[in-house]
């Protein structure tokens, strides 16, 4: 089927196409039948890139935990997570836009969902293992929403197999929509299905999906990177909107500035919202999924001074206007722009038509 710009679907029509151009048909297929899929090395990206993940993974770890920070004696039946990763090395803020694993989030929260955290696994051998569990924000033991709000992309650094204390799905849970009970996690752990996949390999799944992970019986050392994305207007686990640079902002995509969330309405101060701020940011930057909000997953250009931080409000001023007040003059200020850019832009046709004409 050939699939159009249907607006009635918003940016998913965009995304379906370019997600079928990955070849992620498949992968599509399995999240919705069992809540969780795994794409090969060969649709996430070139042979190097699990060589430059897993360099700058093993040298964050000497620089956080000093030169024994990889010794097989600190690793001894330890499965510990790496918290806020994203600003230790580039290939881990390239990595939070890699068109299979975005694509896949993207399809599960929306194309303007956000980057919750950042994080690596590292397990060594021993008994110790993840009790399965579901990832959705609220642990009470009830029904949950049917949409998913957070999603988890998982970068196998090293092969996974169920002797090397691979992660472990209960396929079909997401269906199910609760959190796992105490006996459920209990009988479920040596029943979850171990995903089995080599280096470089990609694992996506939604909040509802039960999973946990095997012990590793095998020497050395099973490492993941992670990244976690959320729908807009969820408090993130991690902060990236208070944290990125400029010089961050510049040397990605435009896209990811709207991981980082800096074009985000809220909070509101007194004196209302940016939303002039928002209406003019780049396609991928802000919230929105209209088929004209939409950023394709294959710009991969700096966006070198097309995004920029979120300034500093004074959250506690008020300008002395009504808020009525203040949405008439924006109304009229955003019309007086938009139609001057009309004129502009009928302006350099006509010059072009002319040019046209004369050559």
């Amino acid at each position: 089927m050939e699939i159009g710009d249907w607006k009635s679907t918003g940016s998913l029509a965009l995304l379906h196409r370019e997600l079928k151009q990955l070849g992620l048909e498949s992968n599509i297929a399995e999240l919705t039948s069992f809540g969780f899929t795994v794409v090969p090395p060969e649709k996430v990206g070139p042979p190097e890139l699990v060589e430059e993940v897993r360099e700058a993974l093993e040298k964050t770890m000497l620089r956080r935990y000093g030169p024994d920070g990889l010794a097989p004696e600190r690793w001894a039946n330890v499965n510990d997570i790496q918290r806020f990763m994203l600003w230790e090395d580039r290939a881990f803020e390239r990595l939070s836009y890699n068109p299979a694993g975005l694509g896949l989030a993207q399809y599960l929260l929306g194309t303007d969902c956000v980057l919750s955290l950042c994080a690596a696994w590292v397990k060594g051998p021993g008994e110790i293992r993840t009790g399965i569990h579901g990832d959705y924000l609220d642990p009470a033991i009830n029904a949950q929403p049917e949409r998913v709000i957070n999603c988890n992309m998982h970068f196998m650094v090293t092969d996974y197999t169920k002797d090397d204390g691979a992660i472990s799905f209960v396929p079909g849970s997401h269906l199910w929509r609760r959190q796992v009970t105490a006996a459920e996690a209990e009988k479920w752990a040596d029943q979850a299905v171990a995903v089995e996949a080599p280096a470089g390999s990609m694992v996506i799944w939604g909040n509802h999906t039960w999973h946990g992970s095997y012990p590793k019986k095998t020497p050395g050392l099973r490492m993941t990177l992670q990244c976690e994305y959320m729908r807009r207007r969820h408090q993130t686990e991690e902060a990236y909107r208070e944290t990125v640079t400029q010089e961050a902002l510049d040397r990605n995509p435009v896209r990811f500035a709207g991981l980082m969330d800096v074009y985000s309405l809220f909070p509101f101060g007194k004196s209302d919202w940016d939303i002039e701020r928002q209406a003019n940011a780049e396609p991928g930057a802000k919230g929105g999924q209209s088929i004209n909000a939409y950023r394709s997953l294959f710009d991969m250009e700096p966006a070198n001074g097309r995004t920029t931080l979120r300034p500093r409000y004074d959250y506690m001023h008020h300008d002395g206007r009504m808020t009525s007040e203040r949405n008439a003059e924006r109304a009229r200020r955003m019309k007086a722009a938009q139609e001057q850019a009309a004129r502009e832009a009928d302006t350099n046709g006509a010059q072009t038509t002319g040019q046209a004409e004369s050559s």
